[in-house]
């Protein structure tokens, strides 16, 4: 019981590290350990609950129609999700050993919402930012080739730490990856080797990724969004690449 204590109140530190919108209530927060594939528990009625991933990954999944998985969100560190009796799409699970997330009671956060403007706007922005998650997966997916769907995938990952931009810890593994962009897990594998042997990334293990040239990620993700039709050549010496684009 003691070591169970001691590993709360180490999470409860980290939770206390980074600013979340939830931050208000971390004493009420209760810290669920997760093991891979558990699902999130849930409490019954609209009132639900709310999680902030402290460390590890959760993953919203539904299967679809194929009989494949699909995950419709993928939630890291310091993100917010919500959890209800009455989820009906699909499950919410961790992704990783060892998960770990703070816990907030539903009721206790719409109570304060009800007497707390300030806090009614924070919560508004918590929810926004799950809308803003899945406008970005549906852009990532949106891609055409796999080389555009894992580059900007490397991308959104390399935005969310500062700190260690250019490192990219790939926090979940490939087949994760593939059925978050929605590709089989052969077609991430071969288009991340693909970035490596073109110098647009190095491989640090199977989960540790370089960015080695920014610009070319960056012209896939424009092409993306643009719409254009693409095309690679290696030229004939180097790991340079040429980008082309057509109508």
């Amino acid at each position: 019981m003691k070591a169970r204590s001691h590993a709360a109140d180490y999470y409860r530190r980290i939770l206390s590290t980074q600013r979340h919108g939830l931050e208000r209530l971390d004493p009420v927060a209760a810290i669920v350990h997760c093991r891979r594939e558990q699902e999130i528990p849930n409490s019954s009625g609209l009132e639900g609950r709310w999680y902030c991933v402290i460390v590890g990954a959760a993953r919203h999944c539904t299967i679809r129609s194929d009989g494949r998985r699909q995950i419709l969100d993928l939630m890291l560190p310091y993100d917010i999700f919500f959890v209800s009796g009455s989820e009906t799409d699909g499950t919410i699970e961790a992704a990783v050993e060892d998960t770990v997330l703070a816990s907030y009671p539903g009721a206790r956060i719409e109570q304060l919402a009800e007497r707390d403007p300030l806090f009614a706007r924070e919560l508004r922005a918590v929810a926004l930012q799950s809308v803003t998650r899945s406008h970005n997966q549906l852009q990532i997916v949106g891609g055409t080739t796999a080389l555009e769907k894992v580059g900007s995938f490397l991308l959104m990952l390399d935005g969310r730490d500062p700190e260690k931009r250019g490192q990219v810890q790939l926090p979940v593994s490939r087949y994760d990856i593939a059925d978050y962009l929605a590709i089989s897990v052969e077609t991430v594998c071969r288009a991340m080797t693909d970035l490596q042997h073109f110098g647009i990334i190095a491989l640090a293990g199977s989960r540790t990724v370089t960015i080695l040239n920014r610009a070319v990620l960056e012209d896939l993700r424009r092409a993306r969004d643009a719409g254009a039709i693409r095309s690679w050549r290696q030229p004939g010496s180097g790991n340079d690449l040429s980008f082309v684009t057509g109508c």
